[in-house]
């Protein structure tokens, strides 16, 4: 579940260390790159799980990696489509504001498991996910992501 909710981003980060160009996010973040991540993840959930509602749950949560980002991102979400979203990466304290009770509420949501590892819903897993957050938010404070574009243009 946790590389479905990432998918679009670990896309993000293999296509700029493979040295490919992903404008605005046209083949990680637009919606049919998200399906076919959807698609695969869920294909391959399946595959592991033998559980239809794992697989449905792991595509699932692909899908729900793009509404936050119209919040934090500016990308398109269609080929061709305009750009979008709220860029909060452009703000890190207000990104930092956004995304640390997402954090904190998963957090909270695991420890209640009964199957969580311990490691995972000790307060040094929470504070290590918060400072992630804040490092990410300081390292990209001028919105940056990584890119294998030298100036991503305008898509036609």
């Amino acid at each position: 579940m946790l590389v479905a909710c990432v998918a679009p981003d670990l896309v993000d980060i293999t296509l700029a260390l493979a040295g490919v160009c992903n404008p605005y996010g046209l083949y990680s973040h637009t919606v049919p790159s998200v399906a076919l991540q959807a698609a695969v993840l869920g294909g391959g959930a399946l595959l592991v799980t033998g559980s239809r509602a794992t697989a449905a749950a792991s595509a699932l949560m692909v899908f729900l990696h793009v509404p936050p980002d119209l919040i934090t991102g500016h990308k398109i979400f269609w080929p061709g489509g305009p750009m979008m979203g709220l860029y909060l990466y452009k703000h890190p304290l207000l990104d930092f504001l956004v995304e640390a009770p997402i954090l904190i509420i998963g957090w909270w949501l695991l420890r209640r498991s009964r199957s969580a590892p311990r490691w995972a819903t000790s307060a040094l897993a929470l504070g290590v996910l918060l400072a992630g957050q804040g490092a990410l938010d300081l390292l990209a404070r001028d919105g940056a992501k990584p890119s294998a574009c030298s100036s991503p243009k305008r898509l036609p």
